[in-house]
């Protein structure tokens, strides 16, 4: 695999800021995660397409863009699903992103 470009494979946030923004991936993923797994370079998150839903997930990605640097964090939109693909380039980094959603794979 390659590096990882220097990037830390560590979450730059705060104690408090973490916690906030667990219970914003928690509350999205009981309203509308309809599928989880694990993939080579790191996990995929399936979400269903309801109102709200996408502008919450895009929002949520551009913050962990800023905190998860090791990480890449991409997002698709097909009908009525919208796909997260988190990953990363080395082991350490497809480690860390598969760890990043413990409860759901």
């Amino acid at each position: 695999m390659g590096s990882d470009q220097g990037s830390p494979v560590a979450c730059t946030l705060g104690t408090g800021d973490r916690a906030q923004r667990a219970a914003r991936w928690e509350a999205l993923t009981a309203r509308a995660l309809q599928e989880a797994s694990r993939t080579e370079r790191g996990l995929r998150l399936v979400f269903g397409a309801d109102p709200g839903v996408e502008d919450e997930l895009r929002s949520l990605v551009a913050l962990e863009r800023e905190c998860c640097a090791f990480a890449q964090w991409s997002v698709s939109a097909a009908g009525r699903r919208l796909t997260l693909e988190v990953g990363g380039d080395s082991e350490e980094a497809v480690a860390a992103a598969q760890a990043l959603f413990p409860a759901l794979v």
